[in-house]
């Protein structure tokens, strides 16, 4: 096997689309003072969020039912366990963010102030510790999806071993 199949190339891309959404809206959420814009952002948030995690699951579901192409071996065996590690690590991340998320919701109000179309109760989410976590998971899953995006392009362009087919839709017989 030299590619991911369709559907797991389908689904890492629209994976990546939903975090950007939902990074966003959550960068957004952070920015704003007005509470009926929060009001009208949190959904949104949510959904994505909720849709990073329900693909992540489906995700490690039909990697073991399709499975994967062998990892392209660099010479080196440490970079070779890293390679190994950072996709571990994403797939803990996709996990652990919606999940710090839903703590969130669940234990700050937010719920509730939506529940009641009340802006008035919509708490300070900067006062909680799982705020601070739910941050740092993001900011621990940028890092992690640029050391995947900047090895995907030293093997595409310096390695120049067409990495990068392994997960295009269309199919390749090299």
């Amino acid at each position: 096997m030299k590619q991911y199949s369709k559907r797991l190339a389908a689904i890492h891309w629209l994976t990546l689309l939903l975090f950007i959404a939902a990074f966003y809206l959550g960068h957004e959420l952070d920015e704003t003072e007005a509470a009926a814009a929060k009001m009208a952002l949190y959904p949104w948030h949510f959904i994505m969020g909720d849709l990073v995690l329900i693909l992540t699951l489906i995700r490690t579901y039909f990697l073991r039912k399709d499975g994967k192409p062998a990892p392209i071996e660099v010479g080196s065996a440490i970079a070779n366990k890293v390679s190994v590690g950072i996709h571990h690590l994403l797939y803990v991340l996709l996990i652990a963010l919606p999940v710090s998320g839903m703590i969130m919701i669940n234990t700050t109000g937010v719920i509730a102030a939506l529940q009641a179309h009340d802006a008035g109760k919509l708490p300070d989410l900067e006062k909680f510790a799982i705020h601070e976590v739910h941050a740092a998971i993001v900011a621990i899953l940028l890092l992690t999806i640029a050391l995947h995006v900047a090895a995907a392009l030293h093997h595409q362009f310096i390695l120049k071993d067409n990495l990068l087919r392994r997960m295009m839709f269309k199919r390749f017989d090299d």
